[in-house]
């Protein structure tokens, strides 16, 4: 199945969300503006590659933020939605490394990141949970803050370049196969 197909088929057209309770909103503001969910390449990986971007920075609301920049950047809402759910738990701490790697290197940090001493905390005494707190900020404060939104652009480029070139490859190989197909008959 084609790729674009398959896309159509998994993604719910926005008369669909127009008739879902708590999503109408979405399909009335969708259905004038195509271009904001119709599954084409450029607008897909623009939508994953701003969606990933945002995710990388830990908000509470990172898949409404997504869905906005994708508004107003004209790229594909449901991958934006879809592609800050790839910073979970899981990638967490490969996403933070990058981050604290990135964010060392633009600002010239040299102390310790973080000690395993700095990191335990005694959840008995509340009261050194402050203090704690505040040792870890100052040792990973400014290379982290730094360095996530560096960690999200360049995370969210890559994801654009991956999805574009692999949409293409896909695209590509659909038609040498139609191509091949003919030259049989």
């Amino acid at each position: 199945m084609p790729a674009t197909r398959l896309a159509r088929r998994l993604l719910p057209h926005p008369d669909t969300l127009a008739k879902t309770p708590g999503l109408k909103w979405l399909g009335h503001y969708l259905s004038p503006r195509p271009w904001l969910w119709v599954a084409h390449r450029r607008r897909v990986a623009l939508g994953v590659g701003l969606g990933l971007a945002v995710g990388v920075i830990p908000l509470p609301t990172q898949m409404v933020l997504a869905a906005v920049v994708a508004i107003a950047c004209r790229a594909n809402v449901a991958a934006a939605i879809a592609a800050t759910w790839l910073t979970n738990p899981f990638t967490l701490v490969p996403i933070w490394s990058l981050a604290i790697l990135l964010g060392r290197m633009t600002s010239g940090h040299d102390g310790p990141i973080a000690t395993p001493a700095m990191l335990e905390i005694d959840w008995t005494a509340p009261l050194s949970w402050g203090p704690a707190l505040l040792g870890w900020i100052q040792a990973l404060g400014k290379p982290l803050l730094i360095g996530l939104p560096l960690a999200g652009l360049l995370l969210g480029a890559l994801a654009y370049l991956a999805v574009y070139i692999g949409w293409w490859a896909v695209i590509r190989g659909e038609r040498l196969r139609r191509l091949r197909r003919r030259a049989q008959r």
